[in-house]
């Protein structure tokens, strides 16, 4: 197996591609998978900071689907409600292209 970056989120790694990969902020990602119509989220979390990466999935990535949420605007990308990684309890809205912490 090649080695991977694991600096960037998994959706850019083999596998995992996705469509239009955009960066939030310096720990959270968004892309498009193929057969979904709103985004996949990725979250480097702080709370794995400290774990082996050969005991995690996705080294400090978090991923978080959205199929429960509304897309109001792909362009830009507004989501609702917000959303919540419970591993560190990020929180915060995504609108007008824009991560807000709740």
């Amino acid at each position: 197996m090649p080695s991977v970056d694991r600096s960037k989120p998994p959706t850019d790694w083999p596998g995992l591609e996705t469509a239009g990969l955009t960066q939030l902020t310096e720990d959270l990602y968004y892309g498009w998978l193929e057969d979904e119509a709103n985004p996949m989220f990725w979250h480097r979390c702080a709370a794995l900071a400290g774990v082996p990466e050969d005991r995690t999935v996705s080294g400090q990535w978090v991923g978080a689907g959205t199929h429960k949420h509304t897309l109001v605007s792909r362009e830009p990308l507004h989501m609702e409600p917000s959303l919540l990684w419970r591993c560190c309890n990020m929180h915060g809205f995504v609108r007008n292209g824009v991560w807000i912490p709740a």
